[in-house]
């Protein structure tokens, strides 16, 4: 098939699709908790709200396993460790199914949670920065469509099988071999970056990537990652993103059950939300594409904010809570593709490997306190979806008033001279985006 200069090409839709597919597999760690406990408090009698604690254990541990992951990844590329973390994940996926014990169940879960955070915050956004720089804004918006589509193909498979299937085993087992299943397309099929595949980032001609030579060495070291503004408002702003899009889906079926609509009610406009939520993304990433990433960060933020406080004034209104609580949801995938952008826009996509291995554990950490706030808040409020949707709004201002710091253009790290840091600035600093070096 030729390829064509105005679109990714074959090869550059190929790793978009198993971007996604990624996406779809790795969310599904989390998605899936809200079926699976039900099984297991079923089958053995364990407490399912107990087993829900195991998996914010794992988030915490994927704290160390992001920062481990990444350190990886910026060394020896985005194949390999990927590859291997997927059948671990595949792995682990059938382990599942097969524990008879809490303790079992609690090392398997948490395993699955740090992994997670690894595939769909690490390999996910290297792939992408590999292969797009100037198309990044609608790439990442179409493979963000994955997440979505978690919800609304993989939840509901899984419950079908467990159903039809008549064991625990079953519906973890199917889960495990489209894992693997897509362990082996990144084996065989996927390139990590596009130099391998023969091609050029964003599926260009050669004369508008001549510049794109890396000498494979990061300008930038963790000492002054930890010490760059820029650094830390990107970890900040999207870590507080994550926290409203975290609370949102896992409170989003209690919520409208509180306004008083059924288990079944709620579970199927979750699913309404998830389907809307495919064409969410690919409206982010074209907004991305079209204002920039910094304008898209500040209107998303504001979308959100937007959306709590109206859900907290119409908190008691059974159509409204609804309405309202699935347009809260449609957006929230957003965030996925944001975050990588920023990372590029700011410190260009070469560096992206680097600079993500940084942000990834601190956006991590932040995004864990999820739980911890949420029962902090419900339980001091007897359980007040009101309270929780303004603290929410709340701590959303704050990202939006942080993101006007952001950066809009690319910065460069600071270069070293005789042993003390200097004012000065690698030469892509004033290179348009997407005309930086391209790392192999």
């Amino acid at each position: 098939m030729r390829e064509s200069r105005n679109g990714f090409g074959r090869k550059g839709w190929s790793v978009v699709i198993f971007v996604g597919l990624l996406f779809m597999i790795s969310i599904a760690a989390a998605d899936l908790l809200n079926v699976s406990p039900k099984l297991f408090e079923e089958a053995y009698g364990w407490d399912a709200n107990g087993l829900l604690a195991y998996s914010s254990v794992g988030g915490w541990l994927g704290v160390a396993a992001t920062m481990f992951f990444g350190q990886w990844v910026a060394a020896k590329g985005a194949k390999t460790p990927t590859v291997i973390f997927l059948f671990v994940f595949a792995a682990l996926y059938f382990l599942n199914g097969q524990v008879k014990s809490v303790a079992a169940y609690g090392i398997v879960v948490i395993l699955l949670m740090a992994v997670c955070n690894c595939l769909n915050l690490v390999s996910t956004n290297t792939y992408m920065s590999n292969w797009f720089h100037r198309k990044k804004g609608i790439a990442l918006g179409f493979a963000a469509m994955g997440i979505p589509a978690c919800e609304a193909v993989l939840v509901p498979l899984f419950a079908w099988v467990a159903r039809v299937g008549g064991g625990i085993g079953e519906p973890f087992t199917v889960i495990s071999l489209i894992t693997a299943a897509i362990a082996l397309l990144a084996i065989f099929i996927i390139r990590a970056t596009p130099e391998e595949a023969g091609t050029r980032p964003d599926n260009d001609p050669p004369e508008a990537s001549a510049q794109n030579v890396s000498d494979g060495q990061s300008a930038w070291t963790v000492g002054m990652l930890l010490r760059s503004r820029q650094m830390w408002l990107v970890s900040i702003v999207f870590g507080l993103f994550m926290i409203n899009s975290s609370s949102t889906m896992t409170q989003f079926v209690p919520r409208v059950m509180a306004a008083g609509s059924t288990m079944t009610e709620g579970t199927l406009w979750l699913a309404v939300s998830s389907v809307v939520g495919v064409l969410g993304n690919y409206i982010i990433g074209s907004l991305d594409q079209k204002f920039g990433t910094k304008a898209t960060v500040i209107g998303f933020g504001v979308y959100l904010a937007a959306m709590q406080f109206l859900l907290a004034a119409a908190t008691g209104s059974k159509a409204g809570t609804m309405i309202l609580a699935v347009m809260t949801a449609v957006l929230v995938g957003g965030v996925f593709n944001l975050l990588p952008s920023m990372i590029m826009q700011i410190f260009g996509p070469p560096e992206f490997a680097s600079v993500n291995r940084v942000v990834t554990p601190v956006v991590v950490a932040l995004r864990n306190v999820t739980f911890v706030l949420m029962a902090c808040v419900l339980g001091a409020t007897g359980g007040s979806y009101r309270a929780l949707s303004i603290v929410l709004g709340c701590m959303t201002i704050v990202a939006i008033l942080l993101a006007l710091r952001l950066s809009n253009r690319m910065i460069g790290a600071p270069t070293v001279s005789r042993g003390h840091k200097t004012d000065t600035h690698r030469l892509n600093q004033n290179r348009p985006e997407g005309m930086t070096n391209e790392k192999s």
